[in-house]
């Protein structure tokens, strides 16, 4: 663990909420989100990586991933949409970030496992949309993509567990918002801001990430 290192991205997160800010509302796809508090979780995100991910070039691709999952949940959450420039952006720059770390030393075994793992979620949740579309949205499946490249860089078994926090959040938060009848059993609920969670949760909390 590098403290200097830890504080450098954690303040690096925070100064991100501005951009992030700026994207969102450059692409007019939701009410922006206020700079600080967007920041601040970022910050959050960058700063737990910084203590639990390494190489260098894996932890710039959680970070790089962390950077646009939190605009990704507030959209999702204010007008629940997942817009393909940021998906797009979220799988191109963790995927060349991780191939980077197998080309300079990391094993090539866990970028083919995290291009299998990051197929494999995203065929998870197709499946879910075509069986139930109400539930899914395509944005889900393309955030599952990269959610699921990331996880499965670290190993099966993390990939299986960051994708069921996933599940288990949002079937909790169902039953949270149904009983406080803040929404009906005929609301579309976002999923994103759960994967999401999920997926961090699972990096940060397990005992020994792999590679």
């Amino acid at each position: 663990m590098h403290p200097a290192l830890i504080a450098s991205l954690a303040a690096a997160g925070l100064l991100a909420g501005w951009p992030q800010r700026a994207v969102i509302a450059r692409l007019d796809i939701s009410p922006a989100p206020p700079a600080l508090a967007a920041g601040a979780v970022t910050a959050v995100l960058l700063g737990g990586l910084a203590a639990r991910v390494h190489p260098s070039l894996v932890l710039a691709a959680a970070c790089w991933l962390a950077a646009c999952a939190v605009p990704l949940a507030c959209t999702d959450l204010a007008v629940q949409r997942l817009p393909d420039p940021l998906t797009g952006a979220a799988y191109a720059g963790t995927a060349a970030l991780l191939l980077a770390a197998a080309a300079v030393g990391a094993p090539w075994s866990a970028l083919f496992r995290a291009l299998l793992g990051g197929l494999a979620l995203a065929g998870l949740y197709l499946l879910l949309m075509v069986i139930s579309p109400s539930g899914m949205s395509l944005g889900d499946v393309k955030l599952a993509v990269s959610l699921g490249t990331l996880l499965a860089w670290f190993g099966w078994r993390v990939l299986i567990a960051g994708g069921a926090a996933g599940f288990l959040l949002g079937g909790l938060g169902g039953v949270v918002l149904l009983a406080s009848r803040r929404a009906d059993r005929k609301q579309l609920i976002p999923f994103g801001p759960v994967m999401i969670v999920g997926t961090f949760l699972a990096v940060l909390a397990w005992p020994r990430l792999g590679t």
